[in-house]
């Protein structure tokens, strides 16, 4: 196996095709094992990788000085997936990226999950556009709860997305729906939130990743120093606060939140591999039923001041892998995947295809 650092494809060269490519090594350059991590945890989404590799993102990259990061991005994509068994250095990618994150300028350990957000939000930075969101008028029609719910969804979306939506949006970022219930009064009052991750809880009686959804979902008490300001009571009293998933994602991140003050939890949670679905987490009707297949597992070993991180992501041939900095080995036994060091899932919707072709 070779470094690889250039890209020397002509512009009009036709790429490789998806299948049967994608593993690749990343040559850790100074404790980069956390953004080597997330970078095989995002190329392991076909067909986000295929809408960089097919030079379709060329029409949505606008002016901003994010671009400079996206063009990194789409040169390590291409260097990565040209051939299989090669080893590539992210030192552009690296370089760029703390460009305009500056806990990435150095050489010191930061965490994978952050890391995947912030490609991810300099990504949608670099490739946004306007867009017009308006609610179609339906004459006649009831204003129900569900209506009016999905009206003030729709509204949330237009102040979130109208000035800047994008692909890494639509593929990556789901909407939230928090409903408070205040005890006195019993009025229910709800916003609606963007999020790209969920970040979920790990306490005694969470044993799978379901049990830890289930513990997310609950009702917290707004009680003490967060009580809730009631807008009908006008006063401040205790509220009972909820939050469910409105909108679901075609790809769907979880992170188990293994770091909790000065310690970190390494207890075993079951998650599935195949065929998820996570209708505990949803609130919305419409958006229930939607089955998942896991892409990427990101790991941690270590202690809060240190550790390592490395990925298990399964490639477009079906196989699982081991990608851990340079060295990337199949896994034969896919059972193993589960473990004490998961630390963030990435679930990919079935039935998205990238409705890209690339030909060899």
């Amino acid at each position: 196996m070779d470094y690889k650092d250039r890209i020397d494809l002509k512009k009009d060269a036709k790429l490789v095709c998806l299948v049967n490519h994608g593993q690749f090594g990343l040559q850790n350059i100074g404790n980069t094992c956390f953004m080597n991590t997330a970078l095989q945890c995002l190329s392991a989404i076909d067909f986000f990788s295929a809408y960089f590799l097919s030079d379709r993102y060329l029409s949505d990259i606008n002016k901003k000085p994010q671009a400079e990061f996206v063009r990194a991005y789409v040169r390590f994509l291409k260097n990565a997936w040209e051939e299989n068994d090669c080893i590539v250095s992210p030192r552009l990618l690296k370089e760029t990226l703390g460009k305009f994150y500056d806990p990435y300028s150095g050489f010191r350990q930061n965490d994978a999950a952050e890391c995947f957000n912030k490609i991810i939000e300099l990504l949608h930075e670099s490739l946004s556009f306007a867009i017009s969101i308006e609610i179609a008028s339906k004459k006649g029609q009831p204003l129900t709860e569900a209506v009016k719910m999905e009206e003030l969804s729709i509204e949330c979306t237009k102040m979130h997305y109208g000035k800047g939506y994008s692909i890494p949006v639509k593929l990556f970022y789901g909407q939230f729906q928090n409903r408070v219930i205040c005890v006195d009064c019993k009025k229910i009052s709800m916003y609606y939130e963007p999020f790209s991750m969920i970040n979920l809880p790990i306490c005694e009686k969470t044993n799978t990743l379901f049990d830890c959804i289930d513990k997310y979902t609950s009702f917290e008490i707004m009680d003490g120093s967060n009580k809730y300001s009631c807008g009908n009571c006008k006063k401040d009293t205790i509220g009972k606060k909820k939050i469910m998933v409105w909108k679901i994602p075609p790809v769907l991140v979880f992170s188990l939140n293994r770091f909790l003050g000065s310690r970190k939890i390494e207890k075993y949670i079951d998650f599935p591999i195949n065929r998820a679905i996570f209708n505990n987490l949803v609130q919305n009707e419409n958006a229930k039923n939607v089955v998942y297949d896991l892409v990427a597992v990101a790991n941690h070993s270590g202690g809060l001041n240190g550790g390592h991180y490395w990925a298990y992501t399964k490639g477009t041939n079906g196989k699982w892998y081991e990608c851990n900095d340079e060295n990337c080995s199949e896994i034969t036994n896919e059972a193993s995947i589960v473990s004490n060091t998961a630390y963030f899932l990435v679930y990919k919707k079935r039935g998205v295809s990238a409705e890209i072709v690339l030909s060899s």
